[in-house]
């Protein structure tokens, strides 16, 4: 079931997003992620993936009115089950227009998963001791 965010979801999406960055050796680990994610959940639209006996599987925040999805992130035992192409749509509902995010260069895996759903490459960022980013725009 994917749903809008309640206040009282942050703490699991704040560790599903801990989880993850776990998952990316690449990323430097610093403060500023965890305030930036605390301040789009509580100040952005969002949503979260649950499921009922797992609870929070994942969640997505959406910049306004850019259409920016600047968080999404699915806890590791629910990859590739469906959960972020969900969450897509529901911001694609409430999008003006096309939808755009960025990646790590690095993260593979999520570049892959991407270009599946019919994600293109736009713009290629980072470099010089941050971590690189290509942004990608929706179908």
């Amino acid at each position: 079931m994917i749903r809008p965010l309640e206040t009282a979801d942050i703490p699991e999406c704040r560790d599903i997003f801990t989880d993850c960055l776990t998952d990316m050796p690449w990323r430097e680990r610093h403060r500023g992620q965890h305030l930036a994610l605390r301040r789009a959940l509580e100040t952005q639209p969002a949503w979260v993936a649950e499921e009922p006996n797992a609870g929070i599987i994942g969640f997505l925040t959406l910049q306004v009115p850019t259409d920016y999805v600047d968080h999404l992130f699915v806890d590791r035992d629910w990859r590739f089950c469906g959960v972020a192409r969900g969450l897509l749509e529901v911001a694609r509902i409430e999008a003006t227009g096309a939808l755009s995010l960025d990646v790590d260069s690095e993260n593979l895996t999520a570049r892959r998963a991407y270009e599946a759903l019919g994600w293109q490459v736009v713009a290629s960022t980072g470099g010089a001791g941050r971590a690189r980013q290509m942004r990608l725009v929706g179908p």
